[in-house]
């Protein structure tokens, strides 16, 4: 079994993205939040479910979606398992070719694992380890035993819990076992409770009638929730009422619509293609017979002038005389020109090795492949050293300048960093400033009302000035009239009372602007005092600050692995130096023994040795070549006079008493005249093989035609309709009853969404909604009844608790049997708390017994394998002591204790034990392994064997797993980039 597909429809960060998954090595790698840790938690949801806390960290803040599907591939089948938070009320639902898995079947597809044995087996993080680090020295023998029986060390806790809460309840040896001591308080209670319990009958009767109100109560709970579900019935059809009624229109409407029930989408589709055939027959068939008629005239024309009947040998013949002849010519120049090229070659070779040598001395030497290929290895092995040699120091001296930048870097952040009371100062500072500025908000507020006025009195202080000048022209032309008034008419007085009147409008008017603008500019000059902008700079300076030392803070961490890294390669680096001095101290030994065999190569440098032995040999072969060559030249020369005379005594039916020219013009008449005769053939045969061709196609094409014209007649014969367009009406009919079908399906899904099964018969059913709805408010009006009912029999159920409660405070009997009620519940908590922890005890023990003798030797087996690849050897044996501990023996035969290990070995060990109990169990579940950056902290060198054991474990079970970085291993896996899809995502 192996996840095949991750359908997330939104999970985390992740939206509507699909990870295909194969039945192998799937490596996701992605930097820090990248969606690594979200794609195992909803591997972790789908298939088991989350707590309520854990889910809503990865429910969406948009939507509030959160669930997605898992295909999973088991024996040659495909099922799907789904689960979203609002569907089904979150939970998990398999499918399987659509057909909806019982509980038991999706058991039996994951294996019967669950979330536990997922996560205690099947599951593996980094934290694991740092879990295992943060235990007592003591205490990690027996963590791994554990981890051994059930892949978790919370059987160690689980055990000492049960032993400890166990005798403080019960202890044999014990001082004041509390389960005693209660017994003997009961007892005594008892005596006195049959003393005085005939005085004390009353309080049975309130109890019987309390005991008869919980009844009653509950009886009209049962009636509510009846109500309950008939109302939330009514509401789910009157949801469902525009689809279902569409769905019933639809039903009637293709009933009429429909009145041929012989016509098939198959018979609408042959329809088409006849009537398409029949016009595309008639376009093809008016060319052909143009083409034709076209092409027999040429023919015709053509075979006039043909002229053959003459010649006692073929064309065929001459034209293989021809190029026979032009072949042996150039053959016999090609062959001239390689010799003098081979001379050529020959004499450079020579020169550009310096070697002075005879045709007979070149011969006689003896070159072989070996001599060869010893002289090229042992030139690349010393050319091959040189490099890495240079490399190595090269590599040093790029690794000593970065360890020195990297260390002034270090020392620069040093200097800028801030102390840390400085750091808190700025932090002081910056909460003074933020309460400030919230302070600051209620004083705008008051601003905002400020303003306000200043409009209103600048929108006042204009009606004033327009009425003061208003007032004093009005003023003016009365003083005006006044004077006349005094000089032409004095009895008019009445004029000087409105003069004075004016003058003292205009006085106020005037008064009245000077203090609103003065008023004004008190409220610009409260305004002009903010001071918000500069406070919410120094905010955002501190802040800054804040922020910056933090950066510098991890700048400093992270330069310091770096240093730590490099200080590790430069040692190494060292080494491999070492090792490639002592190699070509070993090359140059040999070299001086090769010149001892051939002095020849004491004038020539290592790198040339191989150039020099190209350069004999090549000269060899030149020499070889040109006696052979200056041979064929021989035999060529007999052959072009015998073709030549063939060619002359074909050009003399073209030449009458001329003087035949050299050989190459021969050839052009010849190719003239043949290619003249040759056209004609071909022109000729083209002709009438298209012809014949035409002809062809137009019988075929008729041919082609006749099934669709019998077609269409047996359309009609079969529809019983009298023609073509009587058809064709029906094709339209039944093309919109295809249409109205869709309509209704769609429908018809709308109502299956909210009846699901049922969703059939609620279709076929008439209803009355008029009805319903009016039940509905009924079952609604009945349901706040029985609310009120259950209400008032709760009240009466407290007035009757209260007096049985007072009757018991106001007698002995009461407190007595209060006393004894809380005696017996104790007595039975601690009886039960006992008998679990005892119980819980044994089964532990008996299951670790029987684990430890049926299973453990084959997980052993497996976790020594594992551990001894990943020591490389240096432990050969994983064992359980008797102490339920683990103990390991090293290569020289001493066994030793996991307190013993270092914390680097003691973290082999537990993975090579967590790596045991999956490809153990793997054999019997055959179930996926998970695996989060198991090895981020592992040097390249362990993290390169684990990868190969995986890539072994991956052979026969399908592994996940997530990292940080990229692959960088040579073997092909299934690698998906989460940084790029969250991109395309997006």
């Amino acid at each position: 079994m192996y996840l095949k597909r991750l359908e997330i429809v939104s999970f985390g960060k992740w939206k509507n993205e699909e990870l295909e998954l194969t039945n192998g090595f799937n490596y996701l790698y992605g930097p820090n939040e990248s969606g690594k840790s979200s794609i195992r938690m909803f591997i972790t949801y789908v298939l088991f479910g989350l707590a309520p806390a854990e889910r809503k960290q990865y429910t969406s803040l948009v939507d509030g979606q959160l669930g997605g599907r898992i295909i999973i591939h088991d024996e040659g089948n495909e099922y799907t398992i789904e689960r979203f938070a609002h569907i089904h009320r979150g939970k998990r639902i398999a499918y399987h070719l659509g057909e909806k898995l019982d509980e038991e079947k999706t058991n039996r597809l994951l294996k019967q694992v669950d979330q536990y044995l997922f996560e205690s087996i099947f599951s593996f993080k980094d934290r694991d380890l740092h879990a295992i680090r943060h235990k007592q020295t003591e205490d990690i023998g027996k963590v791994l035993f554990n981890l051994g029986l059930t892949g978790s060390d919370y059987v160690v806790k689980l055990e000492q819990d049960l032993t400890k809460d166990s005798d403080k309840l019960f202890k044999k040896q014990g001082r004041k076992p509390p389960v005693n001591e209660k017994m003997l308080q009961l007892k005594s209670l008892n005596e006195e409770i049959e003393k005085v319990h005939a005085r004390e009958q009353q309080h049975q009767t309130l109890y019987q009638e309390a005991k008869q109100l919980e009844q009653d109560i509950q009886n009209l709970k049962i009636e509510k929730n009846r109500l309950d579900t008939q109302i939330g019935e009514a509401q789910k059809l009157l949801q469902a009422k525009s689809s279902i009624e569409q769905v019933q229109k639809l039903d009637h409407e293709m009933e009429e619509l429909l009145t041929h029930s012989n016509l098939t989408e198959g018979l609408i589709e042959r329809y088409e293609q006849v009537k398409a055939k029949r016009q595309e027959y008639d376009e093809r068939a008016k060319v052909l017979i143009n083409k034709l008629s076209s092409v027999k005239d040429e023919r015709n024309r053509l075979m006039e002038q043909a002229k053959q009947e003459h010649f006692p040998f073929t064309l065929e013949e001459v034209q293989h005389w021809a190029v026979q002849l032009e072949q042996k010519l150039e053959q016999k120049e090609y062959l001239q020109t390689k010799i003098t090229e081979q001379q050529y070659k020959l004499n450079n070779y020579l020169q550009s090795v310096g070697i002075n040598l005879s045709e007979e001395e070149l011969s006689s030497l003896e070159l072989t492949d070996y001599t060869k290929q010893t002289w090229a290895r042992l030139a690349q092995d010393v050319s091959l050293n040189a490099e890495k040699l240079s490399d190595f120091e090269r590599r040093k001296r790029l690794k000593l300048n970065e360890l020195k930048e990297l260390e002034e870097k270090r020392a620069k952040i040093d200097r800028q960093a801030k102390p840390s009371e400085e750091l808190a100062t700025h932090q002081q500072q910056l909460e003074q400033l933020k309460e400030k500025r919230a302070s600051q908000y209620y004083e705008q507020q008051l601003k905002d009302h400020k303003l306000n006025q200043k409009k209103e009195l600048k929108r006042f202080g204009q009606i004033v000035n327009v009425s003061k000048w208003s007032v004093v022209i009005a003023t003016a032309i009365l003083i005006t009239l006044l004077l006349t008034d005094v000089l032409f008419q004095p009895n008019l007085l009445w004029t000087s009372v409105v003069a004075i009147i004016g003058t003292l409008i205009v006085v106020l008017l005037h008064q009245q602007s000077r203090k609103i603008s003065t008023n004004a500019d008190e409220e610009r000059e409260e305004l002009d005092n903010s001071d918000e902008v500069e406070l919410n700079q120094r905010i955002q300076n501190l802040e800054y600050v804040i922020q910056e030392q933090s950066e510098l803070q991890d700048q400093l961490k992270e330069i310091q692995m770096k240093i730590d890294y490099l200080n590790g390669e430069l040692r190494e680096i060292e080494s491999e130096r070492l090792k490639i001095e002592q190699q070509l101290e070993k090359d140059e030994t040999k070299r001086l023994d090769e010149i001892d065999a051939l002095p020849l190569l004491e004038s020539y440098e290592l790198e040339q040795w191989e150039e020099v032995f190209e350069v004999l040999t090549k000269v060899q072969n030149l020499i070889t070549q040109q006696r052979e060559l200056t041979g064929e030249i021989d035999e060529l020369q007999q052959s072009i006079d015998q073709l030549d005379d063939q060619l002359k005594r074909f050009l003399s039916y073209y030449i009458n008493n001329a003087e035949l020219e050299e050989h190459s013009s021969n050839i052009k008449l010849v190719r003239h005249y043949l290619k003249y005769e040759q056209d004609l053939n071909e022109q000729i045969n083209y002709q009438q093989n298209w012809a014949t061709e035409l002809e062809n196609q137009l019988a075929e094409l008729k041919n082609d035609y006749q099934p669709y014209e019998n077609e269409m007649r047996h359309m009609l014969t079969e529809t019983n309709f009298e023609n073509e367009e009587t058809l064709g009406q029906a094709v339209q009919d039944f093309e919109t009853y295809q249409l109205k079908d869709g309509q209704k399906q769609e429908a018809t899904q709308s109502v299956y969404n909210i009846f699901q099964d049922q969703a059939d018969s609620i279709i076929k059913q008439s209803y009355n909604w008029i009805e319903i709805e009016e039940q509905l408010s009924q079952d609604g009006h009945n349901n706040d009844e029985i609310q009120n009912k259950i209400e008032s029999l709760r009240q009466q159920l407290a007035d009757c608790t209260a007096n049985i409660r007072q009757l018991e405070e106001d007698g002995k009997l009461s407190d007595l049997i209060h006393e004894k009620s809380m005696v017996e519940g104790e007595v039975i908590e601690l009886a039960k708390q006992w008998a679990v922890f005892q119980t819980a005890k044994g089964l532990l023990q008996d299951t670790k017994a029987r684990y430890q003798y049926e299973y453990l030797p084959k997980i052993l087996n497996f976790t020594t394998k594992i551990f001894n690849e990943v020591t490389r050897a240096a432990y050969i044996d994983v064992r359980f002591s008797q102490e339920e501990t683990l103990i390991v023996q090293h290569q020289n035969g001493k066994w030793f204790d996991v307190k013993q290990l270092s914390d680097g070995t003691a973290d082999q060990l537990y993975i090579a034990l967590r790596l045991a109990l999956n490809e153990s169990l793997n054999e019997a579940q055959g179930f996926p392994f998970v695996l989060d950056d198991a090895f981020v902290h592992f040097d390249e060198e362990r993290k390169k064997q684990m990868m190969s054991i995986l890539l072994n474990q991956s052979e026969n079970q399908q592994l996940i797993y997530f990292s940080c970085e990229p692959y960088q291993f040579l073997t092909n896996v299934n690698e998906i980039a989460l940084l790029e899809r969250q991109a395309s995502n997006l």
